[in-house]
């Protein structure tokens, strides 16, 4: 063995001695100073870097925690991931940054799919994605609306939404997330019965949901509409 791999046998030893004396400290302060001691002789160590990552996080250091996260996976020393992934994904989903937490969680159940808990944490990241561009689409439907119907007293156009999202709303459940559930697939019947009834006017503001008996749409702040027209918001209903 020549000198520079004892050199690195003997800097690896020290750097996990420190790791060790980290661990069996009950004292915040000198559980991290062991830890970064540990860094300090071995930039690399991933025990060290795990371990001051974790720290980070239960320290509310959420940017350090990332960090040092990061460098375990760029080590390329660890082969299971699903630890160092979990945790980051716990880090981002702290920091409300949920879709990063969602794609960190996914790549944690590759190394472990069976795994109940982070499918349980999968499905609540999912949910809450899924909302945020539910919002997100309504909020842009809302300032589109509010941008025509203001030039206009009296809604009469056509301008239906496409023969795909209908579809979503006539034969699947979930339609309003069709963007994101692009495997929900229509087939060719369903989309020549949606735009049949387009084209004999079935589907049209007087068919409409958000459509009053007085010729106002709940939708539109109450602006008279052309029982005939027909805008992006339709809802099959009435």
């Amino acid at each position: 063995m020549n000198s520079k791999e004892t050199l690195k046998k003997e800097t690896a030893a020290v750097s996990n001695r420190y790791v060790l004396m980290g661990d069996k400290e009950t004292d915040p302060e000198k559980k991290e100073h062991y830890y970064r001691l540990a860094l300090e002789v071995e930039p690399k160590n991933v025990s060290a870097l795990n371990k001051m990552g974790l720290f980070s996080y239960q320290n509310g250091k959420l940017r350090e925690a990332i960090r040092f996260f990061d460098a375990v996976i760029g080590s390329g020393k660890v082969q299971n991931l699903y630890p160092i992934y979990f945790n980051k994904s716990m880090v981002l989903k702290e920091l409300k940054e949920y879709e990063a937490a969602l794609n960190y969680i996914n790549k944690a159940l590759k190394f472990d799919p069976q795994n109940l808990q982070a499918e349980v944490i999968k499905k609540e990241l999912q949910d809450i994605v899924d909302e945020k561009y539910r919002r997100q689409d309504e909020r842009e439907k809302q300032a589109a609306y509010s941008t025509t119907f203001k030039k206009e007293k009296r809604y009469s156009s056509w301008d239906p939404p496409t023969i795909s999202i209908l579809a979503h709303m006539i034969y699947y459940k979930d339609w309003h997330l069709y963007k994101h559930r692009r495997n929900f697939e229509i087939t060719v019947t369903q989309r020549e019965k949606i735009a049949s009834k387009l084209a004999s006017k079935e589907f049209c503001c007087g068919k409409c949901n958000f459509y009053r008996n007085n010729s106002t749409c709940k939708k539109k702040k109450n602006i008279q509409v052309d029982t005939q027209a027909i805008c992006k918001a339709f809802q099959p209903g009435n």
